[in-house]
């Protein structure tokens, strides 16, 4: 019996971590196509990777995965970590030196895919790096090498590898992940993909750390100009390190605040973020440079465990990569509902939203007409509270509000109490005028609410209010949104960053309450003598599982 018991355990063990490894014996070979001309980049560029697949590669065709560093340097000398400078035309090294095999940095992710039926390949960009931007050639590069992947599927095969992969990689199950410029450069790739008619079938991009230049306004960030690339007509999930000394202002939440408002009209699907406390931004490659110690972060320490760090990804791109591209189901890491694998040591703070295509806006604080009428036509009604409506630069007053989002996502910021002595509320109607509405085909009430770095929260812990829903018969039922999330005081790399995490509550904890004939969804600040939020993106949701 007990034998019995320890195998189902192993068994729902493997089922929660999608990171161990799979039975099969994995290989792995090396390609290089020298000095590429591509129509759209100004230099040459080497088509070169390394690719790990099952040794065995009957049956099949398998998923295929490609993997894209980031920006990062070209050179260094042999044995070591350590830069050792460049050139003016990357990747001629100087005397003494190596180039960095960056693309070599994912083995560790590749291998594990790679032993449950995936071919990954890692593809190597150092003649983009250290140039301005570079963001859209990345792109261009991962098309190109998914282009020679074709040929290399096909019954004639080719050079390098003759006909190793002919009919054994599907194409039309493709999965992409990025770090740091990488992120943009997957992005860019998979808009590539769509002008061209969807020549490759990308099933699901997941960014590490990324770059948003087409979006960001700072003059040092970028030195030439790029258009703005959205994650659309995908999965997506992007990993935010919060104390990611490079791209210490996250860019990736802008990605994943657009990705959330655009109605998909190909392949609607699941938008995911993760804030991950403590993370860096070198470590998830391991062939990179470690963090430097003296690196300090607000009030989480800086991981300096490579390991450790090396786990966080390995939990997420496998579980992403098995649930879109493997059809497995692994959605509870993005969603946030269930428990994290043990492997995760550090607090996660999730965002998750359906395809707009799926859910139903309450509200989303973009209409002039907000915070007092709904995008639905109810009218919302705030009691003891101080309010205002806000979106993009117009979040960070009252500084410090430390606001990063995206410049098109509207926000509400509340603060209370007011100037009375009542329970501070926001009473949002669902229907127009106040009437009811019919809400039971949805299974989750979802909103997006941070803490404002402000002092009236407190600053260890997390702020609470309450969630009620009302019926039009005037039944109600009410949860505290500390059984669900926390809200704890900003924090991040160098300065304190208000980061939205999604609060997701299933409909079916408010009993008793008629969802065909639902009134209002009503915030009340009972929990909390004063604070201060910001509220976004109020919906009702599927349950994304």
């Amino acid at each position: 019996m007990r034998i019995l018991f320890l195998l189902c355990s192993l068994s729902l063990f493997a089922q929660m971590d999608p990171s161990s490894a799979g039975p099969r014996t994995v290989a792995s070979r090396d390609y290089k196509i020298e000095q590429v001309t591509l129509p759209t980049v100004a230099y040459p560029i080497d088509v070169w990777g390394t690719v790990w697949y099952p040794e065995d590669l009957t049956g099949g065709p398998l998923p295929f995965v490609l993997l894209l560093h980031g920006n990062h340097g070209i050179c260094r000398a042999p044995g070591t970590q350590i830069a050792g400078g460049t050139t003016t035309f990357p990747p001629f090294c100087p005397p003494g030196t190596i180039q960095t095999p960056n693309h070599s940095g994912y083995e560790y992710i590749a291998t594990r895919l790679a032993s449950l039926g995936y071919i990954v390949a890692s593809i190597n960009v150092n003649a983009i790096n250290i140039r301005a931007n570079g963001n859209p050639e990345r792109g261009v590069a991962v098309m190109e090498h998914l282009r020679y992947w074709q040929v290399w599927n096909s019954p004639l095969g080719g050079e390098p590898f003759g006909t190793l992969f002919s009919g054994k990689v599907d194409l039309s199950n493709v999965g992409l992940m990025g770090h740091s410029r990488g992120g943009e450069g997957v992005r860019a790739a998979l808009e590539f993909n769509r002008q061209a008619g969807r020549p490759f079938g990308i099933k699901g991009i997941i960014e590490i750390g990324p770059v948003d230049f087409g979006r960001t306004t700072s003059p040092t960030a970028i030195t030439t100009g790029n258009p703005v690339y959205n994650a659309t007509d995908t999965a997506f999930s992007v990993l935010l390190p919060s104390c990611d000394a490079d791209v210490s202002d996250t860019q990736g939440m802008r990605v994943f605040d657009r990705a959330t408002r655009i109605i998909e009209a190909a392949q609607p699907a699941i938008k995911s973020q993760l804030y991950l406390l403590g993370a860096n931004h070198n470590f998830f490659n391991s062939e990179w440079t470690p963090e430097d110690p003296e690196f300090r972060c607000i009030d989480f320490p800086i991981l300096t465990d490579r390991p450790q760090q090396e786990s966080i990804s390995l939990v997420y791109v496998m579980g992403f990569m098995r649930t879109y591209l493997g059809g497995e189901n692994f959605r509870f890491l993005f969603s946030g509902e269930s428990a994290q694998p043990a492997v995760i040591r550090t607090p996660v703070q999730h965002s998750f939203q359906e395809s707009p295509a799926r859910t139903l806006l309450l509200d989303n604080f973009q209409s002039a007409f907000t915070p007092f009428d709904n995008n639905l036509g109810g009218p919302n009604i705030p009691g003891n509270l101080r309010i205002s409506r806000c979106q993009g630069v117009e979040c960070r007053t009252p500084p410090p509000a430390a606001w990063n989002h995206d410049a098109d996502l509207g926000a509400l910021r509340i603060d209370w109490p007011g100037t009375e002595s009542s329970t501070p509320y926001y009473v949002i109607h669902v229907g127009e005028r106040g009437a009811a509405r019919d809400v039971s085909e949805f299974a989750m009430l979802s909103f997006r609410a941070a803490a404002a770095f402000d002092l009236k929260n407190p600053v260890t812990g997390t702020q609470d209010f309450s969630v009620r829903l009302l019926d039009a018969s005037g039944r109600t039922a009410t949860v505290p949104l500390t059984r669900y999330v926390n809200l704890p005081y900003p924090t991040g790399f160098a300065f304190r960053r208000s980061v939205l995490r999604t609060v997701r509550i299933p409909l079916t904890d408010f009993p008793g309450v008629d969802l065909k004939r639902l009134v209002r969804v009503d915030l009340i600040f009972d929990r909390m003598q004063q604070g201060a939020i910001f509220l976004a993106d109020v919906m009702f949701a599927p349950a994304g599982r």
